[in-house]
């Protein structure tokens, strides 16, 4: 007699021969699932981690051609190009403005290496804005084109004053912005007039920056900016004479109407 205990069951009696059937049925059931669980992790493996042949021949294809945006960009070169092309030719024209001012005045000294004169007022004129033909007629006024000139007052070919260099370190915001790029290299206003004889450039571009200020001051006002640019007792009839030739080598002044 078998008796029931809680909590426990009770095997019934198995032959040996269906045991053993069954055992072997349970093991091979539990191979299958075993490798058919092994299989599905792999076969729903993320999209991401699972190599995709499309996908390596996808890089290799190339890339389809926006002719909008080539088109565009072809355009915006050749506009550069244009540009660069219209920008030499004006400077040429410029350029040789300037060596027939030179050329015509008669009192330039021989020595005076013109091409090269003509070529830093061009290039210095141009770089803060203002016309070249008025800073040559203003250095052939002051010194007839003589670099190193030494003159009672002034220094170098645009005949800058002390006083002038002394005025753009005390108020340089009246000035070019690019005024702090030469005078950050010289401790004071000394040491700055004094380069300015033995540097032809540097007196070009100090005095294309002065300029351009009275320039800006008289709104515009040629005449004006020349009388404030001497600054002499003689300054009323310098402008006059400067003021003429400049009229003389610009034919657009002279259609404005401007005295």
């Amino acid at each position: 007699m078998i008796r029931r205990i809680p909590g426990c069951h009770v095997l019934r009696k198995i032959p040996i021969k269906k045991t053993v059937k069954k055992c072997a049925i349970g093991v091979e059931l539990v191979g299958l699932m075993s490798s058919l669980s092994s299989a599905g992790s792999r076969y729903f493996e993320p999209v991401e981690n699972v190599a995709n042949p499309f996908k390596t021949a996808h890089k290799n294809k190339p890339k389809s051609i926006n002719w909008e945006t080539a088109e565009k960009k072809i355009a915006e070169l050749n506009a550069g190009i244009i540009q660069k092309k219209m920008d030499s030719l004006l400077f040429k024209r410029q350029k040789a403005k300037i060596l027939t001012i030179m050329n015509e005045d008669k009192s330039c000294n021989d020595t005076v290496n013109k091409n090269k004169v003509a070529d830093y007022i061009v290039k210095i004129s141009r770089e803060y804005g203002v016309d070249p033909v008025q800073i040559a007629c203003i250095a052939k006024q002051e010194t007839h084109f003589t670099e190193n000139r030494n003159g009672e007052f002034g220094k170098g070919m645009m005949q800058i004053t002390s006083i002038t260099i002394k005025d753009m370190y005390q108020r340089p915001q009246f000035f070019h912005k690019k005024l702090k790029e030469i005078t950050s290299k010289y401790k004071n206003y000394k040491e700055l007039y004094k380069a300015l004889q033995t540097n032809p450039q540097l007196n070009m571009r100090v005095g294309v920056i002065l300029y351009q200020a009275r320039l800006n001051e008289a709104k515009g006002n040629i005449r004006t900016a020349l009388i404030n640019y001497n600054g002499s007792p003689i300054r009323y009839k310098y402008a006059s004479d400067v003021f003429a030739d400049i009229k003389k080598y610009s034919p657009q002044l002279r259609k404005s109407g401007q005295k």
